[in-house]
């Protein structure tokens, strides 16, 4: 059940970081920064809504794998959406600059 989870809270993290690199940043660099917050931000969602879940209905969740995931997706996930973040946001940037007329 935690890997689920945790496979969920990344595709999440990745899915809004290609957002943010392709619409709301206006340089690679604030691109990466706002996927890596992201990333981050949804590691501890993770964390903190497995652990109310797991308080309140107990035995769901093993308290042992849910840190291992936890501290994975501490180190993946931001990095990870980061990196969408700012390849999206170059992508998108070479596109609209084959767009120029000169």
């Amino acid at each position: 059940m935690e890997s689920i989870t945790a496979i969920v809270a990344a595709g999440v993290a990745f899915a809004l970081s290609y957002f943010i690199g392709r619409a709301m940043a206006s340089t690679t660099l604030a691109a990466a920064v706002m996927g890596a917050i992201c990333g981050l931000a949804f590691a501890v969602l993770f964390f903190v809504s497995t652990v109310g879940i797991g308080a309140v209905v107990p035995g769901m969740f093993d308290g042992w794998m849910l840190g291992v995931h936890f501290i994975v997706l501490l180190v993946v996930v931001p990095l990870g959406s980061a990196a969408i973040a700012l390849l999206e946001h170059r992508h998108l940037e070479k596109v609209e600059a084959r767009r120029l007329p000169f």
